[in-house]
């Protein structure tokens, strides 16, 4: 990978490249060098970013895999600089793919050219892109908003990571609680029009929670209060806005006229992004792993992006070359799924917090920015013990102590794959082996996870395709035409290999404390539930 040199000065932009200048590097142990501007190092610097030194990558995967001590610090910053790399490959290759696209069309006959160009309306147009991409290489502003998106898209993580997502509030008490804080209107007004969604789609308000990304759009709303142009709340709404696209842009910014909102929102989170790339390669360099690892060059040569003539929107675009790269990619992250982050001893750790959760409902992480800010993963016990001492009774106190200080975790005393597809046809064990549980007083918990872990639309479940993500196609006149992915990848179309998994863990004592023998457990579940006829 080609490294950036730094430049010492204080200026932003480069007059004669209309470039963002770097005024210094970060040697990473993933990217080697990740460069950066004055602007960025102010927001590294920050209280609120340098919290994500002490928020750990992968939560409790270190109690599978002790080399995963990494933190969300040195991911977002890996997220930026892949970020960075995803849009200078794709001004690249798309400047190519305009050029011969243009020389192509000098010499095709006109009935080809009129079926390209009702191809362009129905699957969209890759010809219509020129206006996107000026903006895309002169506009700093632009490349500068992606950036902070990607160096900021985890900064509102709790500790734990997302396992400490389960102590945040409901979006009934958030929203409640809304006009309370200190956020700007744009965003206020973005969160009221979330709710309002969430209840027009019969969610429960009432049992689900807020996220991390609540927390990061505040915190973003925070920092940008500059007259700075490129510190201003200007760029923080538009940072939101790439983030979330629930935010608005803002109106008199380039982002708003460039109509790019959704193409750099697909760069920082879609479904092959910076922030997938960045932490399928560096988790699995850390845990010590290979499931992780792939193409990653090879996706940056073939994307590109096209406009979509029904919405208006731009979206990624991948040529078919890139294709082998991209399923590696898809099936580095089932791998590290299966074996890294729904591994046993992982999902033991998850099984104590559900039960942590359940058996302490008064506990939730604060609203209020400030004080949400103070708890990481070095102050989450002690902010438990001070502010919650009367609520934390002691078989919860002895989880907590098991599971943060002395890796005394639950036992897996069943486990049940089904495919998806015959889940109605395949009884589950599990609420049989609950209620036995619950009868001799043996907390337990079931945690449940799938093996699929894409939102793409397989082939033929819609009538028109559902994904955004687009094949560029090369035809015998050298025309550039677009095709559905799911069209030309076989693993997107796979669903019948779906399973759900299905982990049930016991406590290693009762309420009272008394101990529990997870083997005695796992003899009576075996000889009475699961092989009762061989008894």
């Amino acid at each position: 990978m080609a490294l950036t040199i730094a430049r010492k000065g204080y200026s932003i932009i480069d007059k004669k490249t209309l470039k963002l200048i770097f005024t210094g590097k970060i040697r990473d142990s993933l990217h080697d060098t990740i460069p950066f501007t004055e602007h960025e190092k102010k927001i590294i610097n920050t209280k609120e970013f340098q919290r994500l030194r002490r928020i750990t990558q992968t939560a409790f995967t270190l109690y599978a895999f002790p080399g995963a001590t990494h933190t969300r610090f040195e991911h977002s910053l890996g997220v930026m600089h892949v970020a960075d790399l995803m849009l200078n490959s794709i001004i690249n290759n798309q400047k190519r793919l305009l050029e011969a696209l243009d020389l192509s069309c000098e010499d095709t006959p006109k009935h080809t050219k009129e079926f390209f160009l009702e191809n362009e309306k129905l699957n969209g147009s890759l010809s219509m892109t020129k206006e996107a991409l000026h903006y895309l290489e002169t506009c700093p502003y632009l490349t500068q908003c992606l950036r902070f998106s990607a160096l900021l898209h985890d900064i509102g993580h709790a500790p734990y990571s997302h396992s400490g997502e389960r102590f945040m509030v409901t979006w009934e008490f958030f929203g409640k609680h809304l006009d309370q804080l200190n956020v700007p209107l744009w965003l206020k007004t973005a969160f009221k029009n979330k709710i309002k969604k969430l209840k027009e789609k019969n969610f429960n308000l009432n049992e689900l929670k807020i996220r991390h990304e609540v927390y990061t759009l505040i915190i973003v709303s925070k920092l940008f209060n500059n007259e700075d142009e490129f510190l201003s709340e200007k760029m923080g709404q538009d940072i939101c806005a790439i983030l979330d696209l629930s935010v608005s842009p803002n109106p008199n910014g380039d982002l708003h006229k460039s109509r790019l909102q959704n193409l750099l929102h697909e760069i920082v989170s879609g479904e092959i992004d910076a922030d997938r790339m960045d932490y399928l390669l560096r988790d699995s360099r850390e845990c010590g792993i290979i499931y992780g690892y792939f193409d990653l060059g090879r996706i940056l040569d073939s994307i590109g992006f096209y406009l979509n003539h029904q919405t208006n929107k731009y979206h990624l675009a991948l040529r078919r070359s890139g294709i082998s790269a991209f399923e590696d990619y898809l099936r580095a992250r089932w791998s590290m799924y299966q074996q890294v982050y729904f591994h046993k001893t992982v999902t033991a750790c998850e099984a104590m917090l559900q039960n942590i959760n359940k058996n302490f409902p008064n506990f939730n992480l604060p609203i209020q920015i400030d004080e949400y800010l103070a708890i990481d993963e070095h102050s989450f016990f002690p902010y438990i013990e001070k502010n919650y001492a009367s609520d934390l009774k002691p078989f919860t106190k002895e989880i907590l102590t098991d599971l943060i200080y002395n890796r005394k975790l639950w036992k897996r005393v069943y486990e049940e794959f089904i495919p998806k597809n015959t889940l109605r046809t395949i009884p589950s064990l599990c609420p049989t082996i609950t209620n036995y549980l619950q009868k001799i007083d043996c907390p337990a918990e079931i945690i449940e996870n799938s093996t699929n872990l894409t939102n793409f639309s397989p082939k033929g479940k819609e009538n028109s395709s559902k994904n955004n993500l687009k094949i560029i196609i090369k035809d015998v006149h050298s025309l550039r035409y677009l095709e559905p992915v799911e069209n030309h990848s076989t693993l997107i179309n796979r669903v019948d290999e779906e399973f759900i998994i299905r982990r049930i863990y016991i406590s290693r004592f009762k309420e009272n404390l008394e101990d529990i023998s997870s083997k005695e457990i796992q003899k009576i579940i075996s000889d009475k539930i699961i092989n009762p006829e061989n008894n």
